[in-house]
């Protein structure tokens, strides 16, 4: 199975800064999905942001998921929302979006807690930071899921370049701050990262 890409903006990201980057990294690479994380703003930041960067991405094919309330996904217009709480707040959301909206489970604390989550019915189980160092432990779980489960899983690279990004054998990779950060800019790091996973363009 092809690998697939899932992108996730920085921490507090700007739109002003941050969707010049976006529309680079969408020109290079066919990308699947796109996370805005929660983390960095306030609440009505949080808003502005998402509502300035979801009709790009979605023009551009992009699914958008978002964090917070379940609710939030309607207001905001994203076509579903990243889960990283306990198995009670993947329920909660599993129950008050699908199936029309896409659901992603997060935050996982073991084999256990990913199978508990997992057999609730979400999108994608999601392994590792979504920013910050790699986790070498949360890599081989996704190996293990990869492997043995039906719901597919999404690996974060976060420190993913063309020498070091590879999929594991999950259906799709997380990329970040290592795109973001380039020196060369993001359509070129993914275009190089595309080239090396043999991502179809």
């Amino acid at each position: 199975m092809d690998v697939e890409f899932y992108l996730v903006a920085p921490p507090g990201a700007e739109a002003a800064q941050f969707l010049p980057l976006l529309k680079d990294a969408f020109a290079a690479a066919p990308v699947a999905a796109l996370l805005l994380p929660r983390e960095g703003h306030s609440d009505n930041g949080y808003k502005s942001f998402a509502k300035a960067v979801i009709p790009v991405a979605q023009d551009a094919g992009v699914a958008v998921l978002i964090e917070g309330d379940p609710g939030l996904v309607r207001v905001l217009g994203a076509d579903g929302l990243h889960v990283a709480g306990d198995v009670a707040a993947v329920k909660a959301a599993i129950t008050a979006l699908k199936p029309q909206f896409i659901v992603g489970a997060a935050g996982i604390a073991s084999r256990h807690d990913a199978m508990i989550k997992g057999e609730l019915g979400p999108d994608y189980v999601f392994f590792g930071p979504s920013h910050g160092p790699r986790d070498p432990e949360q890599r081989e779980m996704a190996r293990w899921w990869a492997e043995v489960m039906t719901v597919p899983a999404v690996l974060s690279d976060t420190a993913a370049t063309a020498e070091s990004a590879s999929s594991d054998g999950c259906e799709f990779i997380s990329l970040g701050e290592s795109l973001w950060s380039a020196p060369e800019g993001a359509g070129a790091r993914l275009k190089a990262i595309a080239g090396a996973l043999k991502v179809a363009a």
